[in-house]
């Protein structure tokens, strides 16, 4: 909560953001997985949401922790697990446990990464009444992301021996991940096509928070520089962990507030520390690296994502995509829009695929997760094709507000076709 006089310095915050891309002693690995809930007997309401914190409450049999989202989209975080194998069998087994009592309450949860019921928030607490009254000044996406998006979160270690080396590769795949893993096929309301549109109504938002942060080298004062120029939406009045506070009406980043002030006072490190939580880059800094670029997707190729973040998480994998693979660093709304129909990504993902095929097998511990993904290289990417390419969502929102372009190097046409009957059930 804020202090009544200035208490920090940019010494200070750059200790915190220091400490974000520190290595680990331990090399850990965990998912985080999301899906749509709804009532089976009225698929358009939203579910009860005494009902859901009930599940979020029960204990799982691998110890993941279930939270429930804005708009009754229910995520399931495993606990950190020591290999990418041992992260995908935790979450499958909570993941199943947590089906059965989904069932029990007559709810069903779909990995549907984009939602089309209208864009109802069921949460409301302080921090997300905010968020959504500071978005709706912006647009409708900020709505939309809150309610109506889900995705698929890798979380893994800063590399013990090299603790800048896998933020530097997840910035460079990032783009070719969003591509190949794209489960959101959409026509917005300007008639736009998005191979990933969860990942387009996430650009549409406040672009302080949401777009990748600059590369440089320094990434500890990139990631503080993006911070103290993000707008502050919400400051807590009741310290760490409680959720009173008071959401920011005016336009003030966090740089404005710590050498202006505010009504409620001047901001402190634990304000800070809170402040980087409602930051939502494609890559995330934790002291850890958040990668948040994938869209929800069913067991088999959520497997086969994980097994691929990790694949490129590891030293040697790391120098030979720095070497081989062809820069799409600047394609991460072009990724969403086309996804492999873009020629610089398909031709990134082709290279990628042969990567994660030499190197894959030796990461996962079972030769069925290694399967996993080759079977998803084999099936969509080598076919420049995404686990959403079997149909087209309606999406009621325009997204052209986020500088939809169409690129030189894209097909000229991107009206709907017709796709192979490929798309993996959830």
């Amino acid at each position: 909560m804020p202090a009544a006089h200035r208490s920090i310095t940019h010494e200070k915050l750059r200790e915190v953001t220091d400490a974000m891309f520190a290595a680990t002693e331990e090399d850990l690995l965990g998912l985080e997985t999301e899906w749509a809930v709804h009532p089976v007997a009225d698929p358009v309401t939203r579910p009860d949401l005494g009902r859901l914190l009930t599940l979020a409450d029960s204990p799982l049999p691998e110890a993941g922790r279930v939270t429930v989202e804005p708009g009754g989209q229910l995520e399931l975080s495993s606990a950190p697990q020591p290999s990418v194998s041992d992260a995908i069998r935790a979450v499958d087994t909570d993941a199943a446990v947590l089906e059965q009592r989904l069932t029990r309450l007559g709810l069903r949860a779909e990995s549907r990464a984009v939602d089309v019921r209208d864009p109802v928030r069921i949460l409301d607490q302080p921090r997300y009444r905010a968020m959504n009254e500071h978005f709706d000044r912006q647009g409708a996406a900020g709505r939309w992301m809150m309610t109506n998006t889900s995705s698929v979160q890798v979380n893994i270690s800063n590399d013990p021996a090299d603790p800048l080396g896998r933020w530097r590769v997840l910035n460079l795949t990032a783009p070719v991940l969003i591509a190949m893993f794209a489960n959101s096929r959409a026509v917005d309301a300007s008639g736009a096509t998005w191979e990933s549109a969860r990942q387009g109504i996430w650009w549409n938002i406040d672009p302080t928070r949401t777009r990748p942060v600059p590369m440089s080298d320094d990434p500890s004062g990139s990631w503080l520089r993006y911070a103290l120029d993000a707008l502050v939406f919400f400051i807590p009045t009741e310290g760490p962990g409680r959720p009173g506070g008071v959401g920011v009406s005016e336009s003030m980043t966090f740089r404005q507030w710590m050498h202006h002030g505010h009504e409620l006072g001047w901001p402190t490190i634990d304000d800070f520390r809170y402040h980087l939580t409602t930051l939502f880059p494609p890559i995330r800094p934790r002291g850890w690296m958040e990668l948040r670029v994938l869209d929800a997707l069913p067991r088999a190729e959520r497997a086969a994502a994980a097994l691929a973040v990790a694949t490129i998480g590891q030293s040697g994998v790391r120098e030979e995509l720095h070497e081989r693979l062809p820069d799409a660093s600047d394609l991460w709304l072009d990724a969403a829009r086309y996804g492999l129909r873009h020629p610089r990504l398909a031709e990134a993902a082709t290279t990628l695929s042969s990567v994660l095929s030499a190197y894959a097998p030796q990461v996962a511990d079972t030769r069925e997760h290694a399967d996993l993904l080759e079977a998803f290289l084999d099936r969509f990417t080598a076919r420049h094709l995404t686990p959403g390419s079997r149909a087209w969502l309606p999406l009621p929102i325009d997204l052209t507000g986020a500088g939809v372009r169409r690129s030189p190097s894209t097909p000229p046409s991107t009206a709907p076709v017709a796709a192979p009957d490929l798309a993996c059930t959830t």
